[in-house]
């Protein structure tokens, strides 16, 4: 359960701004799948006829809250993501084109899986170091894509490019500079410097090797070692 928006509106019986929501949110819970959704189709048909500033006050109330949040599930349901907020959040691109909090919003909890990137750095160039949840995002997206890359190196496959693996890992040394929280910074950093041994090394073995990368690393290290 969410220790923020949720439990608190769990709690609150009698706030009737959200009362369908919070039956959806219990029945949930509950496992009434049936329920639920009549809950929730009748608080989205609600919330779509208020007028637009209230709109965005409901917008601002339940993203802020998951910001706060290491998993967002509970709060983010589908029908309520795709039918309310989404078009919300693009209403407000379009008239407030300035804000950033809905740039953010859409990179960071994923409203396109294929744009997101796109949102995060728009958040960023727009926000600059003060968007420290967009900056993280895009960080722990970009190590993530290097993993990926380097994951199948064991059968001596390679799922990039080197040159645009290359401008990934400077791109996200460059993001972690304006890291504000020295733990994460320290954390992403070890990850980085793995990531970029890795590609260093990858970029030595296909100079002189076709196959057998995972023991010419080892090779290479112990040398390494050795020499110390």
């Amino acid at each position: 359960m969410s220790s923020t928006f949720l439990k608190q509106l769990l709690e609150e019986e009698e706030r009737s701004d959200f009362a369908s929501l919070r039956f959806a949110y219990l029945a949930k819970q509950q496992g009434l799948r049936n329920v639920f959704l009549q809950q929730m189709n009748t608080f989205i048909a609600e919330a779509l006829a208020w007028d637009i500033q209230r709109q965005r006050q409901f917008t601002v109330l339940l993203l802020t809250a998951c910001e706060r949040e290491e998993t967002v599930q509970d709060l983010l349901i589908h029908p309520l993501k795709e039918r309310l907020l989404k078009p919300v959040l693009k209403q407000w691109m379009n008239d407030l084109p300035e804000d950033v909090r809905p740039y953010r919003w859409f990179g960071v909890f994923s409203f396109e899986e294929d744009n997101r990137l796109e949102y995060l750095q728009t958040a960023i160039d727009r926000g600059g170091r003060q968007e420290q949840l967009a900056i993280e995002t895009m960080i722990r997206h970009l190590l993530n894509w290097l993993w990926y890359a380097f994951h199948h190196l064991n059968e001596d496959l390679y799922l990039s490019e080197t040159e645009d693996d290359a401008e990934t890992l400077k791109e996200t040394r460059l993001l972690m500079d304006q890291l504000d929280d020295s733990v994460q910074k320290t954390e992403f950093m070890e990850e980085w410097q793995e990531h970029a041994r890795t590609y260093e090394l990858w970029l030595r073995f296909l100079k002189k090797e076709t196959e057998g990368f995972m023991e010419w690393r080892e090779r290479q290290e112990k040398r390494g070692e050795n020499k110390q």
